[in-house]
């Protein structure tokens, strides 16, 4: 699931890290991530996962704002992108990833540890195949 050494994408509004079956992002404190961001992370997606499962993890442990209608961007992604996972840091943090489900097409869970993460990640993909 995570690789030893991932391959490491600098963005301008942050870190990508990119594993055999996800990615973790880590978005820049005050950052507003929206539709360009998104598609400008697509790109990468596009790059290092195009006909393969992955899961997102959205590490959270700078504060920025994510416009939730982003979620609602139509993508190429369907099939491949099969799920997201919050990590977070504090309980506002924890609230606002919940509100953000709502917009989110497909799996979505929300956590406070990297393992639980990774746990849930495992299982979603695994269900995919």
């Amino acid at each position: 699931m995570l690789s030893p050494e991932p391959i490491l994408v600098e963005l301008e509004f942050g870190t990508l890290e990119i594993h055999e079956n996800c990615v973790i992002s880590t978005i820049n404190e005050g950052i507003l991530f929206d539709k360009e961001e998104r598609k400008k992370m697509y790109e990468v997606f596009e790059k290092y996962f195009e006909g393969k499962p992955f899961i997102y993890i959205s590490n959270r442990k700078n504060d920025y704002t994510v416009n939730p209608t982003s979620y609602l961007q139509e993508d190429h992604f369907s099939n491949h992108l099969v799920g997201m996972a919050v990590l977070c840091y504090s309980q506002s943090s924890y609230d606002n990833a919940l509100f953000e489900k709502q917009f989110y097409k497909r799996a979505f869970n929300v956590f406070y540890t990297v393992e639980a993460c990774k746990l849930w990640a495992k299982e979603i993909l695994h269900n995919k195949n």
